[in-house]
């Protein structure tokens, strides 16, 4: 019997067609599985969904997944088509997941939905990441073989979903045709978990979300009442200002496997090391290995991951490799709002608005590299958004209209961009002018016991936040917001705190224009072995009506522990009284400054809770504390500065 006469029998029954009824697996799965197992298959109008097949890795085990075949009349289609496939922690049954994997095959693509290892109702115990590449490949090559597939499988899907994408790539799956991972890191350490060295608390709080709904917590409700009790609001930060933390001294000890993933990934490894070398955290140290394909990268600038989504694709630029573009909007993480955290953009000139436009870009995308449509519209490589240029007057929603536009060119960077440095000066001053005085320096006082709240690109979603989800995660003015007791004074301007540097322009003459990479230089002492600097750019509203004091709008940020500042293999403590230079990255941006405004640069030692508190001993595992008196110094041999790339 051939597949779509055996099909059609599966299918056969009143009603709906077959709903529920079960197929012969080894035919649902091309074979490759064994007979005695069974899958369910159900038509839904011009898609026939095949549930739970369970697909085979390397070590013996199955992972459950759902294949959507392009049907006619409840009869998958008998033409192998180009598959896209989207591998998950979330749950393949989630109503998103559901409705993503509809719209594929109904357009003409054999699509697959798999839960990832150890989630939901495929087997074995969950290690976030490292178990990817290998799983990642297998299904590939499982569903390139598969009768309904012609040898070709391209990947999309954002988050974790993009992180299993540059996992898999490690590899190097033969079929895997093109891909489109959508906001994730190409490195766990050096974008994600140890940014600058310092720990980033999104993804602590992550592994707690996925430890509440993973296989100890559903077999025992009472773990995920624990485990969500600890991983949201002000209990988290709570738990966040405790860290390092100690194996069976939390809630999360009820769920040993995560628990055992977040201590080595968390707290086990400081340094940069072997263990973050391999495929599925060190994705970048394989970028050899992928195959040579066209790739779509997509991020927002007030996401987790602008800069490793640009990195990534400039690194790919830079090997050769042909038909790689970027799209870089003013979203926050997993949606294509255009007002978000206390801000509006705007969308004239946008080609995505909803999420249906972005599904409709990748359905062009693999149209165009899975089917050969040379006529698909996937627009110029470099797709960016420009932010500035409003009015900066109060909006009806309430929000600040901070505006911009949209960029569609050949390449990012732009090309006609320029990296230019702006001084740090005594008093205050941020100017292109190098300093000339032979001596010159800010110290400041950093207390571990107050730290400075984070405030515009929070990863973390805490206080306002919290009612909006990711869409008020974004920018914010500068004022401070409760974070722990006794930390900050709610309500006040951050740049008020006497812990806080500030620089900046004179109001600006004219219109000045940034777009791509942006770097720290700074020359730094301090009385502790280890401790923190972190550099906001920021870009100031000048007072108006709606807002008597004026508005500091956050553009980029950046952070480095000072122990790293020779690099992330070995850390190395200060001593007392010596300079040192760091230079570090800040997170790529593309801003318009608009006449009349300022450009500032703040400079501090925390921003919590995106990151850990550096309790300034230079011992990680240290819960002691120590106040540092912290040095910037911006003197003639010393020069401080921002590198900020200008466009003409």
């Amino acid at each position: 019997m051939d597949r779509r006469s055996f099909v059609r029998a599966g299918l056969a029954g009143a009603g709906m067609a077959g709903l529920g009824r079960p197929l012969d697996l080894e035919a649902a799965a091309g074979g490759a599985a064994g007979a005695d197992l069974q899958a369910s298959a159900e038509a839904d109008g011009d898609v026939v969904i095949v549930k739970d097949v369970p697909v085979p890795m390397r070590d013996g085990l199955d992972l459950m997944t759902d294949l959507y075949l392009p049907a006619a009349d409840g009869v998958p289609l008998e033409e192998p088509l180009p598959a896209v496939l989207a591998r998950t922690p979330y749950d393949k049954m989630r109503p998103i997941s559901i409705e993503h994997a509809m719209f594929f095959a109904r357009n003409g693509y054999v699509s697959v939905v798999q839960d990832c290892r150890g989630r939901f109702n495929s087997g074995g115990d969950f290690f976030p990441f490292v178990q990817e590449p290998e799983d990642g490949y297998d299904t590939v090559e499982w569903v390139a073989q598969h009768p309904s597939c012609d040898g070709q499988v391209g990947t999309y899907g954002v988050s974790y979903q993009a992180w299993v994408q540059f996992e898999t790539a490690t590899l190097n799956p033969p079929s895997l045709k093109t891909m489109i991972p959508y906001q994730g890191p190409t490195n766990a350490y050096t974008y994600s978990m140890k940014c600058g060295g310092a720990l980033g608390l999104g993804l602590l709080q992550w592994i707690l979300s996925v430890a509440s709904n993973g296989n100890e917590a559903r077999a025992n409700p009472q773990i995920t009442e624990a485990i969500d009790e600890m991983r949201t609001g002000q209990t988290f930060l709570d738990w966040a200002s405790r860290t390092p933390w100690r194996r069976g001294e939390t809630p999360l000890s009820l769920a040993p496997t995560y628990e055992e993933a977040a201590h080595q990934l968390y707290f086990d490894n400081y340094d940069y090391s072997d263990f973050w070398r391999q495929p599925g955290l060190g994705m970048d140290e394989h970028f050899e290995s992928y195959p040579d394909m066209p790739i779509l990268w997509v991020v927002g600038w007030f996401d987790w991951y602008p800069r490793t989504i640009s990195d990534g694709y400039q690194a790919m630029v830079r090997m050769g490799r042909e038909n790689q573009h970027i799209l870089i909007g003013p979203w926050t993480h997993n949606n294509f709002a255009s007002s978000i955290g206390e801000v509006n953009f705007g969308t004239e000139g946008a080609r995505i608005v909803t999420y249906d436009d972005y599904l409709n870009l990748e359905l062009r995308w693999f149209d165009r590299w899975l089917k050969g449509d040379e006529s698909a519209d996937v627009w110029a490589p470099a797709k960016y958004f420009i932010m500035g240029g409003g009015d900066g007057r109060k909006a009806e929603n309430g929000r600040i209209n901070q505006g911009g536009e949209w960029r569609y060119e050949e390449s990012w960077p732009p090309a006609a961009a320029r990296a230019t440095a702006f001084h740090l000066h005594e008093g205050g001053t941020l100017a292109p002018e190098a300093p000339s005085a032979r001596t010159s320096s800010t110290t400041y006082t950093y207390d571990p016991r107050n730290t400075v709240s984070s405030n515009g690109r929070c990863i973390v979603a805490y206080g306002p936040a919290l009612e909006f989800g990711f869409q008020g995660m974004g920018p914010r003015d500068q004022i401070e917001m409760e974070t722990l007791p006794g930390h900050g004074i709610p309500g006040m301007p951050i740049a008020s705190r006497p812990d806080v540097l500030v620089f900046q322009t004179d109001p600006l003459p004219e219109d000045l224009t940034i777009a791509g990479d942006i770097t720290a230089v700074l020359f730094i002492s301090s009385d502790a072995p280890d401790t923190d600097f972190y550099v906001k750019l920021l870009d100031v509203h000048p007072t108006s009506p709606d807002y008597p004091s004026g508005y500091a709008f956050p553009v980029s940020e950046g952070i480095l522990r000072a122990r790293y500042r020779d690099g992330f293999e070995q850390s190395v403590l200060m001593t007392e009284g010596e300079v040192y230079r760091l230079e570090f990255p800040l997170e790529p941006s593309a801003n318009l400054f608009r006449a009349g405004h300022r450009i500032r640069v703040d400079v501090y030692s925390s921003s919590f809770p995106n990151f850990d508190i550096n309790r300034n001993t230079g011992n990680p595992r240290d819960r002691r504390w120590r106040v540092a008196n912290n040095t910037v110094h911006h003197e003639a041999g010393n020069a401080s500065h921002l590198s900020l790339p200008l466009l003409p």
